[in-house]
């Protein structure tokens, strides 16, 4: 009887072990997106976990439309109103759905604000009206609970394609990663990098639409007679999601956002299912929004279907005055959505410095502990303004950079500190590891002749060369792990 017991145990005990190892080579392999896309969805559903419990008044739902319309920040900022965006690229109805479902096991919000461009045909011959990829990116860090298993079980019925096995066991779907590809660092670091969800569920986007967007005459919809129509199945899970709202007496508020591709068409068809079904609607591209929130899609879209930060922070603020005016939310303060005010204004600055063009101030929006800069410097040193050598010395640096005809100059910063500072006739060269040491990084600053030069940067395999000569700054997002810029300046 002892013996068996014993076995017994040690049989628990390799079961148990395995379990874990198998989760953890399964974690391993799954994807993660941080850094290598611009709607990071990993780190969209990681950091929604980590909420406290019935801390959000309003959540956010749809696509890359509302990913990059809606900033939670900027919404509190404004008006002490809690929310979350648990938008995902190409987010289709049904998993939608299934997050909002999930979101309500952790959150009682007052509110949902859907985002409806894919309630219409987006990709035609799939059963989902959206790629494999995309639904996987936005089920794959679902917690197992019977919310995921009865998404897993929907989605394999409608599409046939996709194999409900692949989701219990993602080494079935997964397993080329570890045959084929060489292993990303994120798949190391997840827990660490899935951490940083200060944006809340937003990704900002910096770039201009331009002149494709001077052109564009918002949508009088009372002159408007035609209806599009929707995606039959995107349709039967709107409607889910408008009863799954009613049930919990949550108000539902649909919206379609800044976008050239939103014709007028597909504003009216939302806008006749908000009037049946008792719903709010609100579109972004009808005049009097429009107007009222100034947009100019030139200059406040990054392309045709979606906001840069500056516009999502002229939609946020319209859509936060609906919520505060219409709906009472409003006057909370919150400890998660205070400590992540600095993250915000930082992630402002860092779009302004895309736009950034002269050197002092670009410099100045470096000033930061969440960058690694190297700088270099080379042959024609004497040619630097005044006001430059004293933006330096506010970066930390000390270095006496008149009158140096013909020598190399290398500066590596990180986290505030001055790791490196060489003024040198020989190669100036700098070799180490940042963001927390798990980074490697080598630098180099070759140039003697005057007039020409060679500089070489690289962050972990991210590389930056030029054979300008003349002041070069690179820089590293600690936090993010990526490489955010490299800019020549001819001095």
């Amino acid at each position: 009887m002892t013996k068996k017991l014993g076995f017994a145990a040690k049989l628990v005990g390799f079961l148990v072990l395995f379990g874990i190892c198998y989760y953890m080579y399964c974690r391993w392999i799954t994807p993660k997106f941080f850094t290598d896309t611009d709607w990071p969805t990993t780190t969209t559903f990681a950091g929604f976990y980590d909420l406290d419990k019935d801390s959000v008044d309003v959540l956010f739902l749809g696509s890359s439309h509302g990913v990059t319309s809606f900033c939670p920040q900027e919404v509190y900022n404004q008006y002490g109103i809690t929310s979350y965006n648990l938008s995902s690229d190409q987010q289709g109805l049904v998993t939608s759905y299934y997050w909002l479902k999930e979101a309500l096991r952790y959150q009682t919000p007052k509110a949902v604000v859907l985002e409806c461009y894919f309630c219409f045909p987006y990709i035609a011959d799939e059963p989902l009206n959206t790629d494999e990829s995309y639904t996987r990116k936005a089920l794959d860090f679902m917690r197992w609970s019977p919310v995921k298993a009865e998404a897993v079980k929907t989605i394999c019925e409608i599409d046939s394609k996709q194999d409900a096995w692949s989701y219990y066991l993602p080494h079935l779907r997964y397993h080329e990663r570890w045959l084929w590809d060489t292993p990303d660092r994120n798949d190391y670091t997840f827990r660490e990098m899935a951490g940083y969800s200060g944006l809340k569920g937003y990704s900002p986007l910096h770039f201009y639409l331009g002149e494709k967007g001077e052109g564009f005459e918002p949508h009088d919809m009372a002159a408007a007679a035609g209806y599009a129509e929707m995606a039959p199945l995107m349709l039967e899970y709107l409607d889910k999601i408008n009863e799954l709202c009613r049930e919990n007496e949550i108000s539902l508020i649909l919206t379609i956002t800044p976008a050239v591709s939103a014709n007028i068409d597909m504003c009216n068809a939302v806008q006749a299912y908000a009037d049946r079904e008792g719903c709010t609607f609100i579109s972004f591209n009808e005049q009097n929004v429009y107007r009222q929130m100034e947009y100019q899609m030139d200059i406040d879209n990054c392309d045709d279907g979606h906001p840069n930060i500056w516009g999502a922070v002229k939609v946020s603020g319209y859509i936060g005055g609906i919520l505060s005016e219409q709906f009472g939310l409003g006057g909370r303060t919150e400890p998660q959505w205070e400590e992540t005010k600095a993250d915000y204004a930082f992630t402002l600055d860092s779009c302004e410095r895309w736009h950034e063009g002269d050197l002092d101030p670009y410099l100045s929006l470096l000033n930061h502990e969440q960058y690694t800069l190297v700088i270099t410097y080379q042959s024609d040193v004497y040619n630097l303004e005044e006001s430059t050598i004293e933006t330096l010395r506010e970066l930390g640096l000390s270095a006496d950079l008149t009158g140096r005809d013909g020598c190399n100059y290398l500066a590596v910063i990180s986290e505030g500190k001055v790791l490196t500072e060489q003024l040198t006739f020989e190669e100036a060269e700098y070799q180490g590891a940042v963001a927390g040491g798990r980074i490697p990084l080598y630098a180099r600053c070759a140039g003697t002749e005057w007039g020409s030069g060679k500089t070489s940067v690289s962050f972990g395999g991210e590389e930056y060369d030029s054979e300008n000569s003349g002041l070069h700054v690179v820089v590293y997002n600690n936090q993010k792990r990526k490489m955010v810029d490299g800019r020549w300046f001819e001095t």
